[in-house]
């Protein structure tokens, strides 16, 4: 079911891509994980490949909780709607490389897993080059999880 959903998104990613567009912006972002309870800061770029669908990779870092790391690289897919004049709203698709390390008492194992992104966001222009941005976010793997995120970007 990953792989089908996976493999949807990548296709609808590469029929719109006959449009053109290529705004760029970069974002940072903080927020909260939930089921590991601990709070992350990250950094989003974002790449318009047609006027309503973009590639979002990011990078999050995860503060320690119960002697808990994590380090999550995700690339999204988000597809635009463009509600009014300087709000939009979009779903997202993609995947998520999640590493989390246990350190206690000079002992440390980590380990790495792959999961599936589902989830929804908004972005709200506060000039023409920048924007406020709310993203929730459900990671499904071993231990699934999900993140709520909000954040300032850059459009250049």
């Amino acid at each position: 079911m990953k792989r089908l959903l996976l493999l949807i998104a990548l296709v609808a990613i590469f029929m719109g891509a006959q449009a053109q567009t290529g705004t760029k912006s970069l974002m940072l972002k903080a927020g909260y994980q939930t089921d590991y309870e601990r709070f992350g800061i990250g950094l989003e770029g974002r790449y318009n490949v047609t006027d309503n669908i973009r590639i979002a990779p990011d990078l999050l870092f995860f503060f320690p909780n119960n002697h808990l790391t994590g380090l999550d690289i995700n690339v999204n897919a988000h597809y635009v709607f463009n509600i009014q004049d300087g709000f939009s709203a979009y779903p997202l698709a993609g995947i998520g490389v999640i590493n989390n390390r246990f350190s206690f008492a000079g002992e440390s194992a980590g380990s790495t897993d792959f999961g599936f992104n589902l989830g929804a966001g908004a972005s709200y222009d506060v000039t023409s080059n920048s924007y406020l941005n709310f993203e929730f976010k459900y990671t499904f793997q071993d231990w699934d999880c999900a993140s709520i995120m909000v954040g300032y970007g850059v459009k250049f």
